[in-house]
């Protein structure tokens, strides 16, 4: 068994096809097809199912990919704490956050790492906390950064940083010039714009309104925390809003909440899974703005 058959073997088992695995890793389609048929030859059981156009993994090639990926990771990880995070091959990181975050935490520290480590890679896709962890558990990512709380025993989770949850109102809202709102008044608000379902906002907004037993009326939902607060800023309803989100606007006004409402923000990571230098040194340029 050698290193480019277990590269073969985890690209066909993600991409669910020998022709794209091939495509991805810059070789031909027979290429692939025979590695994967000598791999199948060593361990004396089949690694696919053949299915049409598609090939399927057996228990026993999901099993092998997983080796797969543990040992690149171990490679990557040894590689990385030899030649040190300022190399090429040491300063690639794959990482997903959700919008918040990717809006207002990573770019200030983003540029100090790029202005350090200039030859660094780092590659960060926005998502909502259920795809980022999604994306985390297949292994697709070196890290996420989301909203907290996550309850996964297949997770490492590391808290970065608490905010307070604010109310964003129009400035000629009736509570505009008020110091703090109820969130009973808020949940019952038919004015409320929500998050979608599977944000971490949203989860924290459904936790407080069950604790009150009040649901919140079902008005507009939208993905997007820049876009409800542009709605806000129009004059199109309230919303709530982390704290990080609204520092410094000028274009709607923010409210304390009754009780208060505050979230997590942390990092997370597959348990297992090791954290590239680069990674290491973005997390703590984070911890330390």
């Amino acid at each position: 068994m050698e290193l480019h058959q277990l590269r073969y073997l985890r690209a066909v088992v993600r991409s669910g096809s020998v022709t794209e695995a091939a495509e991805s890793e810059f070789v031909s389609q027979p290429s692939v097809s025979k590695q994967l048929r000598l791999l199948e030859k060593e361990f004396g059981v089949p690694l696919f199912h053949r299915v049409g156009r598609r090939v399927i993994a057996t228990e026993a090639g999901l099993a092998l990919a997983d080796c797969a990926d543990r040992v690149f990771d171990d490679l990557a990880a040894t590689i990385s704490s030899v030649s040190g995070p300022e190399s090429v091959s040491g300063g690639t990181l794959r990482m997903c956050a959700t919008e918040t975050v990717v809006d207002n935490l990573l770019p200030r520290a983003l540029t100090k790492l790029k202005a350090k480590y200039p030859r660094c890679h780092v590659r960060v896709e926005m998502l909502g906390t259920e795809d980022a962890v999604d994306q985390v558990l297949a292994n697709e990512v070196d890290l996420a950064i989301v909203a907290m709380p996550l309850a996964d025993s297949r997770l490492e989770v590391n808290v970065l940083l608490e905010e307070d949850v604010l109310l964003a109102v129009p400035h000629d809202h009736p509570w505009s010039r008020r110091a703090f709102v109820t969130m009973n008044e808020v949940l019952q608000e038919p004015a409320l714009l929500l998050s979608m379902p599977g944000h971490g906002l949203r989860a924290l907004v459904d936790e407080a309104s069950q604790r009150l037993g009040i649901r919140p009326t079902q008005g507009l939902e939208l993905r997007s925390q820049a876009a409800l607060l542009a709605m806000v800023a129009a004059g199109g309803g309230i919303a709530f809003a982390p704290r990080m989100t609204i520092t410094g606007r000028q274009d709607v006004v923010p409210l304390q909440l009754l009780p208060g409402l505050s979230r997590q923000v942390g990092w997370t990571r597959r348990r297992g899974r090791h954290l590239p230098a680069i990674g290491a040194e973005l997390l703590r340029l984070l911890s330390h703005a």
